[in-house]
C-alpha cells in the first residue's frame, strides 16, 4: 500500500515540473567556466577538419532544347494542361530518348569516359593539358584521405592510371583506376531537368574556377551534339543511303553517255536500220539513266532538307562564366553551427546533472514525510 502511494506521489511531482528560464539561466551562469574546455576543442576540431578540405567552385549553365511534340493536335487540351504545369509533349513524341533521360545520359560511362581527354586549364595558368591529368596531378585531398591511400598502399599494391598521352580507355572494359577517376568525374557533373519547361541545368564542380568552367561548358557543347547526332540519326541514314545511290545512278549514267556518244562518232551517215536502231536503245539508255539519276538527286536533296529539320535548336538560358567566389566549403557557418551545438549539449548535460542533485534530497524528504504520514494513519486506523 505504501509503494503504491509513493508511486503515485513520484508521478504527480513529475508532471507538476515546469520549463523555468530563470533557473536555466542561473545554472549556466553558474556553470560558464565549464564551458570553455568543449567549446574549444569543437572550435579546434572543426577549424582543423574543414581548413584541411580544399576548396571548390561551381559553375551553372541552362539550356532549352526544341522539343518536338503535338500538342497542336490534341486541340485545348494541351492549354489546360500548361495552365495546371503538366507537359504533356512527351506524348505524342517519338524520341524515344526524352529530356528526363538526359542526366541518366551524362551519369552513363560513354559519356564520363570521352572527359579524360578534354583539354583544361588553371586561372592561374600552372597547368594545361588534360582534364584527368589535372585531376590525378593538381587536385588537393583532405589529410585523412592521404592518410588512407598510404595505409592501403602498404597492405595492398595501388593501381595507378596510365598516363600516356596516346593512351585511350576502353569504356567497355575499365582497369580500378580508370573507375575511380571516372567515380569522380561522375561526382563533379550533375544535370537536372524541369519536368514542366524542360530546361536542363548543368551544374560542375572544381578546385579552380577556370577549369570548373571549361568543364561546364564542354558538358553542354557534348550534351548538344548527343542530342543532335540523336535527332538527326534516321535522316543521316537515309541521307547516306540516297547519297550511295545517287552516286551509283550518277556512275551510271555516265557509262551510258560514252558509251552513245562513242557509237554515235564512229557511225556517222547510217544507212542500214539495224545502227539505227542500236543508236535508238544507246540513246534511250541514257535518257532512262538520267531520269533515274535526276530522281534520285532530288530525293537527296529532300533527304537533306529533312536532316536540317531534324536539327534542333537550343536556347542557351545562361553560359558558363568563371566564378568570383567559391562555393565550398562554408567554413564560417560550419564552425559556427557546431559551436551551437556543443553549447547546448552542454547546456542539458549540466541541467540534468544539477537538477538532479538539487531534486533528489527533497523527493526523500517527500517521501519520508509521506511514509510517516501514513504509518500514523494507519495507527489511529487500528485504534479506532
Amino acid at each position: 500500500m505504501l509503494n503504491i502511494m509513493n508511486k503515485e506521489t513520484t508521478m504527480k511531482a513529475a508532471f507538476k515540473r515546469e520549463i523555468r528560464l530563470d533557473l536555466i539561466f542561473k545554472t549556466i551562469w553558474k556553470c560558464k567556466w565549464r564551458y570553455i574546455l568543449p567549446l574549444v576543442l569543437t572550435f579546434a576540431l572543426t577549424a582543423g577538419i574543414m581548413l584541411s578540405i580544399p576548396r571548390y567552385y561551381q559553375v551553372r549553365v541552362m539550356l532549352a532544347p526544341e522539343y518536338s511534340n503535338g500538342g497542336g493536335n490534341m486541340g485545348g487540351l494541351s492549354g489546360v494542361a500548361g495552365m495546371l504545369g503538366v507537359n504533356l509533349g512527351g506524348m505524342n513524341s517519338s524520341d524515344a530518348i526524352a529530356p528526363q533521360f538526359y542526366p541518366d545520359l551524362i551519369q552513363s560511362t560513354d559519356f564520363l569516359v570521352p572527359m579524360m581527354q578534354v583539354q583544361v586549364q588553371t586561372v592561374d595558368s600552372t597547368f594545361k593539358g588534360r582534364y584527368v591529368d589535372y585531376l590525378t596531378k593538381k587536385c588537393e585531398a583532405p589529410f585523412w584521405a592521404k592518410m588512407m591511400l598510404k595505409m592501403k598502399a602498404r597492405f595492398s599494391k595501388v593501381e595507378h592510371f596510365n598516363a600516356d598521352k596516346n593512351y585511350r580507355p576502353n569504356p567497355f572494359q575499365l582497369t580500378k583506376a580508370e573507375d575511380k577517376i571516372v567515380e569522380g568525374i561522375a561526382g563533379s557533373i550533375n544535370c537536372m531537368v524541369d519536368k514542366k519547361t524542360d530546361v536542363i541545368t548543368i551544374t560542375t564542380t572544381a578546385q579552380d574556377p577556370l577549369v570548373a568552367a571549361q568543364l561546364a561548358d564542354t558538358v553542354m557543347s557534348k550534351l548538344q551534339q548527343f542530342i543532335i547526332d540523336y535527332r538527326t540519326k534516321k535522316a543521316r541514314i537515309d541521307l547516306d543511303h540516297v547519297t550511295k545511290l545517287c552516286d551509283e545512278a550518277h556512275r551510271k549514267y555516265e557509262a551510258a553517255c560514252k558509251d552513245y556518244a562513242k557509237f554515235v562518232d564512229t557511225h556517222q551517215d547510217l544507212v542500214l536500220q539495224e545502227y539505227r536502231n542500236e543508236e535508238e536503245q544507246l540513246e534511250n539508255e541514257m535518257q532512262m539513266q538520267f531520269n533515274a539519276y535526276n530522281s534520285l538527286k532530288q530525293q537527296m536533296v529532300v533527304a537533306e532538307s529533312k536532316v536540317q529539320e531534324r536539327i534542333p535548336a537550343f536556347t542557351v538560358l545562361q553560359n558558363a562564366s568563371v566564378p568570383v567566389k567559391h562555393a565550398g566549403p562554408k567554413r564560417m557557418i560550419t564552425v559556427a553551427a557546431m559551436l551551437m551545438l556543443c553549447f547546448f549539449v552542454c547546456t542539458i548535460y549540466f541541467l540534468l546533472k544539477y537538477n538532479k542533485e538539487d531534486v533528489q534530497p527533497n523527493e526523500t524528504d517527500e517521501t519520508e514525510v509521506e511514509e510517516t504520514e501514513a504509518e500514523e494513519s494507519i495507527a489511529d486506523s487500528e485504534n479506532v
